[in-house]
């Protein structure tokens, strides 16, 4: 069984080539906003997410994408976070690692650190190979 990703990005073209790229190797769900993040993390419970902290209603602010975080965390304390942003300042890195985030990668990614980040988070006890 392939772990679970949930990728919260309210951009549709970052979301599809997340998608394509983790697809073969993980079971990826996605949302773009807060109320299906919050549903679709609570259903699917998912190994892995990923996470834009830029996400509507205050999308010039990182305050959803960090409520997100703190409802995964709080909610699913295994689930491993990989928060993904154009929002790259110290500040916003140490938030979100205080609150819990297990990686930190910034836009636009490379595909490969996006793979090898992943493989870092997967559970262990599966064979991504």
């Amino acid at each position: 069984m392939k772990p679970r990703v949930l990728i919260v990005d309210d951009d549709e073209a970052i979301t599809q080539q997340m998608f394509w790229t983790l697809n073969d190797d993980y079971d990826v769900i996605t949302a773009n906003d807060l109320p299906s993040a919050v549903r679709r993390a609570t259903v699917y419970e998912p190994a892995i997410s990923i996470l834009d902290l830029h996400l509507p209603p205050e999308s010039s602010s990182p305050e959803v994408g960090l409520r997100i975080l703190e409802y995964i965390k709080g909610h699913l304390p295994r689930t491993k976070v990989l928060v993904m942003t154009s929002a790259n300042s110290d500040n916003v890195r140490e938030e979100c690692f205080a609150q819990g985030a297990d990686e930190f990668l910034n836009k636009p990614f490379d595909t490969e650190l996006l793979i090898a980040i992943m493989r870092r988070l997967a559970p262990h006890s599966l064979d991504l190979a």
